[in-house]
């Protein structure tokens, strides 16, 4: 989810009241004719959005960049929600601290604002056995296929959006029964989606920019890239440097936690960790909407009971608005 802050003036350089920031160590994306987007080219968070327009350019910086946002942020809207064509998140935060938030088509200022449960879907494919994901500038380009009996292979402790480190036995959340939970439905000879969920700790937070990232959590032989030459498909490749996908760039957020994000344009694309290198997340915000909509809920079950790390949060009303939003709409 991204959310932005608008700033007053230029961003200022730290300690100080005057001095204009030195952006040299962060990369600049113009995402449109209007608008370059900043961001750190290490481990791809988000700093400033620069629109540009104007005589005078305006600014405005990442929420979950900022190290604090109580009584600095204030979430009133959703706005590009067309775009979405089911609603994106919006229908799993339509309210925080009790207010209602708008659903705004477009920008504030076109003004048309789309009801609870509006989809624009194209007609299913029933067909369709993959479905397409890429970052802004297309460096990364990929398919998700539906699960097959590869799915099945991968071993993987139970994340913590189902099974909150806080509170989880060790012994339970090592998963010893190798229970295959990113498949679904549970349990099923023949599994046809897979899990995807909200995730709000401090990492995604602060390797993003923003504040609430999703994921689904895919196995790696049904997450196929084009081999660079022949333009045949193939299962992603992470960590062997001669078969990684040359638009993909590599960050170590923590010991064996392993994040990929595009240099270009700075998206988020994967995160992977050592223990379960053969089942990774993929970043929904890449998926094409236009094949099932922004929540491709034909191929993902989104959980519905918790958003992954709550803990870590900066602000406790989003993550209980977007958790009451969650169950509403399990009803």
């Amino acid at each position: 989810m991204v959310n932005h802050v608008r700033i007053v003036g230029v961003p200022l350089a730290p300690n100080s009241t005057l001095e204009p920031a030195n952006l040299s160590t962060l990369t600049p994306y113009k995402s449109s004719t209007t608008a370059t987007r900043w961001f750190c080219g290490r481990c791809s968070s988000h700093i400033l959005w620069e629109y540009n327009n104007t005589a005078q350019p305006s600014w405005c910086v990442a929420a979950g960049a900022l190290e604090r946002t109580g009584g600095i942020v204030n979430s009133t809207h959703h706005i590009w929600v067309g775009d979405t064509l089911d609603g994106g998140i919006a229908d799993h935060l339509p309210t925080i601290d009790g207010n209602q938030l708008p659903r705004y088509a477009a920008g504030v200022t076109a003004g048309e604002i789309l009801p609870a449960g509006w989809q624009n879907l194209p007609t299913p494919n029933q067909a369709e056995e993959r479905l397409h994901a890429y970052c802004h500038c297309k460096a990364n380009s990929f398919y998700i296929t539906r699960p097959t009996a590869a799915s099945a292979l991968p071993t993987s402790p139970y994340p913590d959006l189902t099974h909150a480190a806080i509170r989880t036995p060790t012994k339970v959340a090592l998963n010893c029964a190798d229970d295959k939970w990113w498949l679904c439905p549970s349990g099923a000879l023949n599994p046809t989606h897979y899990w995807a969920g909200h995730c709000a700790c401090t990492s995604c937070r602060t390797c993003s920019g923003f504040e609430i990232q999703s994921w689904a959590f895919i196995p790696r032989a049904n997450v196929l890239f084009p081999r660079p030459v022949t333009g045949e498909l193939s299962s992603v490749e992470l960590r062997d440097l001669k078969e990684r996908p040359p638009g993909l760039r590599h960050y170590m957020s923590n010991d064996r936690r392993n994040r990929e994000f595009c240099g270009t344009c700075g998206a988020t694309v994967f995160w992977w960790g050592e223990e379960r290198p053969d089942l990774v997340d993929v970043s929904v915000g890449l998926i094409d909407e236009k094949q099932d909509g922004a929540r491709a809920e034909r191929w993902f079950e989104w959980w519905k009971e918790r958003v992954s790390f709550e803990e870590d949060a900066l602000s406790r009303k989003l993550i209980q608005g977007l958790e009451d939003g969650l169950k509403a709409s399990a009803n």
